[in-house]
């Protein structure tokens, strides 16, 4: 049986998982065999769900389950499983809902005990080994679940026939006509709970609020309402200064602890990075503060430092712990900073304010409290950063995947052509090696390791590649990025969508079975948001109206719910807008650099350029007269109208800002 354990453990390969090896702990991988294990053993199943960037999930493994007396029972009355929510997302999902029910916990470390089939017994989170600080000791709970295995089975059963019917009826359609207008009622939402001190919405902790920002961008290009756009300035300039962003180098931690934006848990992780950097190339364009575009050069800065792969691909997360330390990579003793800065440590003192706060532990996060420009500041970064590279550096999990890398590349894509701020050329050789694997293996996995491919493919990684490849194809107009595009349309179409929405995976596991159509925002946009979001875009492009219809028969699906939970499904009403008048396109014939690049430049929120060089294989049948059309011409097409052919560059950039643009406002 070690050999099978070992065997199943190994399979993964996941850093976090791979940690099992060094437990006391006999720790399985999450496989059929452990559950069967478990059954053929009579024991319950604890599942601890992590990640290798996860402060907490390393405290637990140096505390609780290093402690002898906890991994004896363990060993002894339990099968003992290991899951990477990065690579399981799926497995993540079902357990993180399972939870919530039964404690009113959620989040990483994620503690579940299950019986052999499936059944949730408990849940929590971070457990000492002890009781302490109002905590339950992993000690007294693993007596209590051996107890109620063996004597509550019946208490066990019930329990989850309530977790399954729950889960189940949240799950259920909840069907109506979507009304685009209700976004005025979420944006009255995010109104009242904008923060106007410290921006974003809410109180502590504070995660980067993207999908919200991405909508009141939206609306406020649209609809020019002042509220929309001091939201937004706002929290984007909190968090562009505050300790949540990386000063010295670039890249934003996961989240604040604080209100302030000002202490972070020091995790990165590629989808935030790409979705903020996104964010902040259009933020650039919109607002045309320069603090947004030199935000955009942080994020590529870390890109090039840690976590491009090479010939393509991006690796997945940087931790947040060095040596048992969190942020100590990150963080500065003010004698150190003396130390180091001489004579110019009053300077930095005052620009990052370095004395306004008792700071935790006695080490500072660097946060820009007195903006400031020269030569003497640029040499404090110089000195600091410097200083930085000489320590040893955050663990990178160097797995790409596969959603997560065409994120990022769509989000360079994006920032080069809006912002100027971007590896073009990284970006698409990503998406190249992506759409060839995809041809050749005729689906995605969630991700490669080894260049060997893991998981199991989510929704959201279909769309973000879906996406990503339309902007590859924007900007070459290779057309083999868009076929790529189309077939993943389809399967997005034909695989993940049934009367509920688009599931998360084309097919749930055996063991947590429920189907599940993810549309809240986790910050991150829902996988249901990005699949009608990347259909909008193609059905545009291609004139496929399938798509269309795909993602509208979701958005109906799932009406019910958005309508109750307002901005925390932010994505899915940017997803609504995109149906309810088509996004803007522009469609360039001919062979015109200038007319092309003018097109690509100008900003317009989810506009689409289309390059049609030697005619078009798609049945979208107006792109198809105007390739019939008069050369080289642009015609730029938003709401229900195209404009007549333009063929000068500076025509072509006002047009794409403002033909019938009061199509898009919210009457």
């Amino acid at each position: 049986m070690e050999e099978l354990r070992l065997r199943c453990l190994q399979s993964s390969g996941s850093p976090f998982v791979l940690e099992g090896l060094n437990s006391k702990i006999r720790w399985w991988g999450w496989c059929r065999e452990a559950f069967e294990i478990a059954r053929r053993e009579d024991k319950p199943v604890l599942v601890d769900v992590g990640a290798v960037w996860c402060h907490w999930c390393h405290v637990m493994d140096a505390t609780t389950y290093s402690d002898d007396a906890v991994a004896e029972m363990v060993n002894r009355e339990f099968v003992a499983i290991k899951v990477d929510r990065d690579e399981r997302p799926d497995v993540d999902r079902r357990l993180q809902e399972a939870a919530q029910l039964i404690s009113g916990q959620s989040g990483w470390p994620l503690t579940v005990f299950m019986t052999p089939e499936g059944r949730v017994i408990w849940a929590a989170t971070y457990l000492p080994p002890r009781r302490q600080m109002g905590l339950p000791g992993m000690d007294e709970v693993l007596e209590a679940v051996v107890k109620a295995y063996r004597e509550r089975r019946g208490e066990i059963e019930r329990l989850h026939a309530d977790i399954a019917a729950e889960l189940s009826s949240w799950h259920s359609p909840s069907a109506g006509e979507p009304r685009r207008d209700a976004q005025l009622d979420v944006l009255a939402a995010l109104a009242a709970s904008f923060d106007e001190e410290f921006g974003g919405f809410g109180g502590a902790p504070k995660f980067p609020p993207i999908t919200q920002l991405e909508l009141l961008l939206t609306r406020h290009f649209y609809d020019g309402v002042g509220i929309y756009g001091k939201m937004a300035e706002r929290t984007l300039d909190a968090m562009a200064l505050g300790g949540v962003y990386d000063q010295l180098l670039g890249g934003f931690f996961r989240y604040s602890t604080d209100r302030l934006w000002l202490i972070p848990h020091y995790e990165k992780l590629l989808v935030d990075n790409a979705e903020l950097l996104a964010l902040y190339a259009k933020a650039y364009r919109h607002f045309g503060k320069r603090l947004y575009r030199k935000v955009a050069e942080g994020i590529v800065k870390w890109l090039d430092e840690f976590m491009r792969a090479p010939g393509g691909g991006y690796y997945a997360s940087q931790d947040a712990d060095v040596e048992g330390e969190e942020g100590g990579y990150y963080r500065w003793s003010l004698e150190e900073l003396r130390s180091i800065l001489g004579g110019r440590y009053g300077v930095a003192a005052r620009h990052f304010g370095l004395e306004d706060f008792d700071w935790p532990e006695g080490k500072a996060t660097l946060r820009v409290a007195v903006p400031m420009e020269g030569p003497e500041v640029e040499e404090v970064y110089r000195i600091l950063l410097e200083a930085r590279r000489r320590r040893k550096p955050p663990f990178v999990d160097k797995t790409i995947y596969v959603g997560w890398s065409c994120a990022m590349a769509y989000a360079e894509l994006l920032s080069a052509r809006l912002a100027g701020v971007g590896d073009r050329r990284h970006a698409l050789d990503t998406l190249e090696l992506i759409a060839r694997r995809y041809g050749s293996d005729g689906a995605l996995p969630r991700g490669y390791r080894g260049g060997s491919p893991i998981g199991v493919p989510t929704v959201e990684d279909y769309a973000y590649c879906a996406l990503a490849l339309v902007e590859g194809f924007s900007q070459t107009g290779d057309l083999r990025l868009v076929e790529a595009a189309d077939k993943l349309g389809g399967d997005l179409a034909s695989k993940f969508l049934d009367a509920g929405g688009f599931k998360d995976v084309e097919k749930a596991d055996d063991v947590v079975g429920i189907p599940n159509y993810p549309f809240l925002d986790t910050p991150n946009f829902s996988g249901n948001s990005l699949a009608a979001i990347s259909l909008a875009l193609l059905s545009e492009i291609t004139g496929r109206r399938e798509y269309r219809d795909a993602a509208y028969g979701a958005v109906s699906a799932l009406y019910g719910k958005m309508e109750r939970v307002g901005p925390s499904a932010s994505g899915m009403w940017i997803a609504l807008d995109l149906l309810a008048v088509p996004p803007p396109r522009t469609v360039v014939v001919g062979d015109s650099p200038e007319l092309w690049r003018a097109a690509l430049e100008a900003y317009r929120p989810w506009h689409v350029v289309v390059p049609v060089v030697e005619g078009w294989p798609f049945p979208e049948s107006s792109i198809r007269a105007m390739a019939r059309g008069p050369k080289p011409a642009a015609y730029v097409c938003a709401g229900t109208a195209c404009s007549m052919p333009i063929r000068d560059p500076d025509e072509l950039r006002r047009a794409v800002e403002a033909f019938a643009k009061d199509a898009y406002a919210l009457k």
